[in-house]
């Protein structure tokens, strides 16, 4: 499709006015549509109007230019409807919605059926967790404009829309600022997209600003782990839940992959995987002493390689192993919802759950003195910055012991 404005000579009026004509060119078919709009020759750039000299009368070149870029976006909007709605093209179609786009870019335009389709596009390329996080937000957004009764168009994403959605997150739904922070990268993400595709034209939301903060790392120390790890259940529920969770602290595999680990991953060294997360293909994590000994106990058993359980289910089982374990000491995490700090003191084992295996494992790994790059590799952490954050936690371990050696 090409849109182009032509000057209609052949009309030039007694004045020397010509009327500024809109070309329509697609699938072999040309379509006119008188503008309204006439301008001096001399004026004319061949695309739009041009300033006037100051000894020459005004010749509304801003009106004109902006009337002819409003038709432009509207023909585009116009064959966006058709693509979406899958009407084939005519002469008479375009014709006939010409006259009523107004109508028309209210429906093809819709913001959460824009999303849903940003959703699914990233189906074959995003990872499922990505999809879940995203499906997440956009429910989010639903529910925010119909407890604030706002029918939410592109056109309404400005300063207004940011700071009535932070204050309803922080002041309403307590949210915490970090996961704000999430929802608007979320938000930026398919705004930048919705932008490309041309279904937004606004660019206010590239202004929105949502910071994070550092949170409290929550991980078992190795003392604590060999507590677990060497812990005698009766029963065997809660036997297999702590198997599965130091399995997770000895290889740093997230709670997702140990769930999908099947024979066929296993060698007498190694587990060889492909990382649902991150799409990495062929990942190999040496197996240490404690994590050979796991698979060994469910070798030849109903449960081999390991014992599954549902993430729900399992992030209630692994405060009580804790809690028999004797892992209950005060431990205190904080907070921001909005610019408020907040804290929680409870007993460790309240805070444990199948995330904090795999922080479990960075963490010691780094106060055993294991290299950061080995860390980086076997963990398969993409980022620098996700690494620091665990250096942040061990620099401020060694210095509680320095403190507590020397005074």
């Amino acid at each position: 499709m090409k849109i182009i404005f032509e000057l209609r000579k052949e009309k030039k009026n007694q004045n020397g006015l010509i009327p500024i004509q809109l070309i329509v060119r697609h699938e072999g078919k040309r379509i006119r549509k008188n503008t309204g709009f006439s301008v001096l020759e001399h004026h004319w750039t061949g695309h739009r109007v041009k300033t006037n000299l100051k000894k020459e009368s005004e010749n509304n070149y801003q009106l004109i230019n902006q009337e002819l870029q409003e038709i432009e976006d509207k023909v585009s909007k116009l064959f966006l409807f058709l693509k979406v709605n899958d009407i084939p093209f005519s002469t008479e179609k375009f014709t006939e919605l010409f006259e009523k786009t107004e109508e028309i870019t209210q429906n093809v335009f819709d913001f959460f059926q824009c999303f849903t389709e940003y959703i699914d596009k990233g189906k074959l390329i995003k990872t499922p967790n990505t999809i879940k996080g995203q499906t997440t937000v956009k429910n989010y957004l639903e529910f925010f404009c119909k407890e604030n009764g706002i029918s939410l168009s592109f056109d309404k994403i400005d300063d207004d829309f940011f700071e009535l959605l932070r204050d309803y997150s922080y002041e309403t739904k307590k949210m915490k600022q970090n996961y704000f922070a999430k929802v608007i990268k979320v938000l930026k993400s398919y705004l930048n997209w919705a932008t490309e595709k041309r279904y937004n034209t606004k660019r206010e939301f590239e202004k929105f600003r949502a910071v994070e903060h550092d949170i409290d790392i929550v991980y078992l120390t190795y003392e604590e782990l060999m507590k677990l790890y060497e812990k005698d259940f009766e029963n065997d529920r809660l036997s297999h839940v702590r198997d599965f969770y130091c399995m997770g602290c000895f290889t740093g595999l997230r709670f997702s992959d140990l769930s999908k680990l099947h024979l066929a991953n296993i060698s007498e060294d190694h587990i060889v995987l492909s990382i649902q997360k991150t799409k990495t293909q062929n990942h190999a994590i040496r197996l240490n002493k404690y994590a050979k000994a796991i698979l060994e106990k469910y070798k030849g058993t109903t449960y081999e390689p390991l014992p599954v359980i549902s993430s729900q289910k399992f992030n209630e089982y692994i405060k009580d192993c804790c809690e028999l374990a004797e892992i209950i000491q005060p431990f205190t995490t904080h907070w921001f919802v909005g610019n408020k700090k907040k804290s929680l003191t409870q007993p460790k084992c309240k805070f444990i759950t199948s995330h904090t295996a795999r922080k479990t494992f960075i963490t010691n790994s780094l106060l055993l003195g294991m290299e950061p790059k080995a860390i980086k590799k076997i963990a398969n952490i993409k980022k620098d910055a996700v690494l620091d954050k665990y250096m942040k936690v061990t620099e401020a371990f060694t210095d509680e012991q320095m403190d507590k050696a020397w005074g």
